[in-house]
């Protein structure tokens, strides 16, 4: 249980640092490919990346002008695995749209078969 407590926190570590700028994880030709592909994606899906940040964003911002709370959050649940999850969100350039804290993968790994094991996994 403490090997996959230090693994959260490495991973939470790792996502902070890195939220806003993936690319500092990278070398510049891998940055460089990175933006290019990018770009093609945006080309190929008619800026659907850009069309679903402006939405996220909107949604981020929602505050309750009475109360000075946010009324809504972003929050991601996935089928994939919850290292190959935050890793997308990271190359997406999501990281600031959606806190390590509100992302959660709903697959199981392993074996294990005990109490609680179909809840969702969070890096929290």
């Amino acid at each position: 249980m403490r090997k996959l407590a230090f693994r959260y926190r490495r991973l939470k570590e790792i996502y902070s640092s890195y939220k806003g700028n993936v690319g500092g994880l990278l070398n510049p030709i891998k940055r460089e490919l990175l933006l290019r592909l990018q770009s093609e994606i945006e080309n190929v899906t008619d800026s659907w990346l850009t069309t679903a940040l402006k939405s996220l964003l909107l949604i981020q911002s929602r505050l309750d002008p009475e109360a000075l709370i946010w009324k809504c959050m972003n929050v991601l649940v996935t089928t994939t695995q919850l290292v190959p999850a935050l890793a997308k969100v990271l190359l997406y350039g999501l990281g600031d749209i959606f806190p390590i804290e509100n992302i959660y993968s709903a697959t199981k790994i392993g074996g294990y078969e005990g109490p609680g094991s179909s809840r969702l996994s969070s890096c929290r």
